[in-house]
């Protein structure tokens, strides 16, 4: 009996659909797989705020992904991707091209620096970026010690990222008995208050434990300027700052040339009900890049929870497409939302469950284990 030769499977990006999906297929035993992503790590965004303020080591939220990807039966590739050929089914990197069967592109996405904004490139600093995040920890460290008045960390951005990385702040503040006087946090958000659009259980939780700190919040004005480390708001007030963090938003990354393939204006791929661009059925995109709707059409938000789940479905659907078994539908929806609120106390929603305090902490943390322990 001839052994069947095994298909190539190419993913690109190692964030949180990537690794998920590695682990769904690791024994699969019919995919030849292949991971290609331009660092060495896999990021855990969501605890990006535990290691700036210096809780949480730099090995507990990157992971190396060469050794992550031997452990599942694949092979890694530390390199960028410049463009795909998807009739002759190649991914082209800086030095190499390889070609593929199936293909799944989550590259995920990188922070959205706003044009309007003026000057806003010479501060534009992603905190998605491994080196860029130890800079920040290094710098808000000195900050901590340097023995003046007056200082002050400004965050651009109220959603979920700039709500935890202030608050983590200035709990570290709290615990170190630095005054206001000596070092402050401002939180800028243009809209009325903080987590814009998100349940007002959530909201109220959140802006409290801002309040409780001290954090000064400035709300109702955008950001036309950033320069001389001074923000200026749309209502010509200045806010001075020592270190900024723009976190007002995400975008992927356009690297596609094909003009076939439809991409929206956050850069993401329009995908078919099995999260697969349609004119080319053995493509899958999932995670930030994928364009995806709920039931009722509203487009949903990208979060490492839905990229986790994209991962799951899409692990079935290539085994099926191998198999030449019917495909399964995404209708997949985010089960909840968990914030930390600084310390050892955080706020969940989870569908109509509502918690607060140390136990929804206890909740966020081991969430977060399920994930991190894929690499231990």
């Amino acid at each position: 009996m001839i052994k069947k030769e095994n298909k190539k499977l190419v993913i690109i990006g190692g964030g949180y659909a990537g690794t998920t999906l590695i682990k769904q297929l690791k024994k699969s035993g019919n995919l030849d797989i292949t991971l290609i992503n331009e660092t060495p790590f896999h990021l855990v965004q969501t605890d990006i705020h535990k290691y700036l303020c210096g809780d949480t080591p730099f090995e507990e939220i990157a992971f190396d992904l060469e050794t992550y990807t031997k452990k599942n039966n694949a092979k890694f590739l530390c390199s960028k991707v410049n463009d795909i050929d998807f009739d002759k089914k190649e991914v082209k990197m800086d030095d190499s091209t390889l070609s593929y069967d199936y293909l799944v592109i989550a590259t995920g996405a990188k922070s959205f620096f706003p044009r309007q904004i003026k000057n806003i490139e010479e501060y534009s600093q992603d905190i998605k970026e491994v080196d860029t995040l130890k800079n920040f920890k290094d710098d808000f460290a000195k900050l901590l010690n340097e023995k003046r008045s007056n200082k002050n960390i400004a965050i651009v951005g109220g959603g979920l990222s700039g709500i935890e990385i202030a608050l983590e702040f200035a709990q570290k503040l709290k615990e170190k008995n630095i005054s206001s006087d000596e070092l402050s946090i401002s939180l800028i958000e243009q809209l009325p208050d903080v987590l814009p659009n998100m349940d007002p259980y959530l909201v109220s939780n959140t802006s409290k434990a801002c309040d409780d700190l001290g954090i000064k919040r400035f709300h109702g004005n955008f950001v036309s300027e950033v320069r001389d480390n001074k923000v200026f708001l749309s209502n010509k007030e200045e806010i001075n700052f020592d270190l900024i963090f723009l976190v007002i938003g995400v975008s992927s990354v356009k690297f596609v040339t094909d003009e076939n393939v439809k991409i929206n204006v956050k850069n993401q791929f329009i995908v078919d009900e099995y999260l697969r661009l349609p004119n080319h059925k053995e493509v899958f995109v999932l995670g930030d890049v994928a364009e995806t709707k709920d039931k009722e059409g509203k487009y949903i938000l990208p979060t490492a929870q839905m990229a986790k789940l994209h991962g799951k479905l899409a692990a079935v659907n290539i085994l099926n497409t191998v198999n030449g078994y019917d495909l399964t539908v995404n209708d997949l929806e985010t089960k909840g939302v968990m914030i930390d609120l600084a310390g050892k106390n955080a706020v969940n929603l989870l569908g109509f469950v509502k918690l607060k305090g140390y136990m929804a902490y206890v909740v966020k943390r081991f969430i977060s284990s399920l994930h991190t322990n894929m690499f231990k």
